[in-house]
């Protein structure tokens, strides 16, 4: 991959993510289904096209794997990847919430190119350890759930993330949309949690080319369509 410039974000729902670098390297992140007792998908992600496909865990609304194509990698484990241009770290923790209790695992993906960093939280939990902690912080672009069920995070749990890693935009993600989510959904939209927020928000089409200039100086809220 030559050494890229600009970033492509599309965003499919929920907590999927496509970064394109260059248009010829493609990184899908936390594809969804149905589960066959949790309907919470009224619109199925389509097959996507990329080489890489990170997961962060193993529920049933981050790991459809099965609409990549069969050459695709699919990284699910701790560890690093990295070429030249393109460096992902991957953090392994614990899940927030029920099954944090149960000690299941998530892992924090951190993608760097293009001169600017991404943090993909996965469900983790919000105490996470010293050592990610200084691996993640002053990150530029971080996708972190919120909902107003407060079904992952607290909202003092997000504010207390946000003041410690210092991202310069937060893209919200793991919350009720319109467009992909079935009544059925337990989530709830993000407008309480936008509301109780200081930091700007814009609103944005679900795919943005980004490189370092759009990057902001101080923290904004990026609300994707879908």
């Amino acid at each position: 991959m030559d050494t890229p410039t600009d970033v492509n974000i599309q965003y499919y729902g929920h907590s999927c993510f496509l970064l394109s670098f260059n248009n010829d390297f493609k990184i899908l992140i936390d594809p969804y289904r149905n589960r066959a007792d949790r309907l919470w998908f009224k619109k199925m992600m389509p097959e996507v096209n990329c080489e890489l496909c990170l997961i962060t865990h193993a529920h049933f609304d981050h790991d459809e794997i099965h609409i990549l194509d069969e050459t695709t990698s699919i990284f699910r484990i701790s560890g690093t990847l990295a070429t030249d241009n393109l460096k992902i770290r991957a953090f392994q923790d614990i899940h927030a919430g029920r099954s944090g209790k149960l000690n299941f695992p998530n892992i924090i993906f951190k993608i760097e190119t293009a001169n600017m960093s991404f943090v993909h939280w996965g469900d983790n939990r919000p105490n996470i350890s010293e050592d990610i902690h200084e691996s993640i912080k002053d990150t530029d672009i971080l996708f972190l759930p919120s909902d107003d069920t407060r079904h992952l995070l607290s909202f003092e749990e997000i504010e207390e993330l946000i003041n410690k890693i210092r991202p310069k935009v937060i893209i919200p993600m793991h919350y009720f949309l319109d467009s992909i989510s079935h009544k059925e959904n337990s989530l709830l939209y993000i407008t309480e949690w936008l509301d109780s927020r200081v930091e700007p928000v814009k609103h944005v089409p679900n795919t943005i080319k980004l490189n370092k200039s759009h990057i902001p100086n101080s923290t904004e809220i990026w609300v994707m369509d879908c």
